[in-house]
C-alpha cells in the first residue's frame, strides 16, 4: 500500500511542477492560428521563456521516480498470487485505496 501511496504522491507533486511552469521547457515563441488561415477554430500559444537547468532536472527526477515507482507496484510478487479478474479487482482496489467513502 505504501508504494502506490508514494506513487500516487510523485504522481501530483510532477503534476503541480508541470502546473506551475510554463508549457515548454526550452524557450519558445508563441502562435496564433485564426480560422480562415487553414484552420477550423481559433488556437494559440502563448510564448514560453524556458525553464532554468534546475527546473529541467527537477522534472527529470520527479519523472525518473515515477517510473521506478510504476515498476515496483506492478512487479511487485503481490501479484503472483492473483489472476484474471481477481487481479484486476485487486489492482484496482489498491489505486483507489485512500479515496473517500462514497455513500
Amino acid at each position: 500500500m505504501q508504494l502506490q501511496r508514494d506513487l500516487d504522491q510523485v504522481n501530483a507533486d510532477l503534476k503541480a511542477f508541470l502546473d506551475a511552469h510554463p508549457h515548454a521547457p526550452e524557450p519558445l515563441d508563441g502562435w496564433h492560428d485564426k480560422p480562415g488561415e487553414g484552420y477550423w477554430r481559433d488556437r494559440q500559444r502563448d510564448p514560453s521563456p524556458g525553464w532554468s537547468d534546475d527546473d529541467k532536472a527537477h522534472e527529470t527526477e520527479l519523472r525518473r521516480n515515477l517510473l521506478d515507482l510504476i515498476g515496483k507496484v506492478h512487479s511487485h510478487p503481490h501479484w503472483d498470487a492473483l489472476t484474471g479478474p481477481d487481479l484486476v479487482k485487486a489492482r484496482m482496489k489498491l489505486k483507489h485505496i485512500d479515496d473517500a467513502d462514497e455513500d
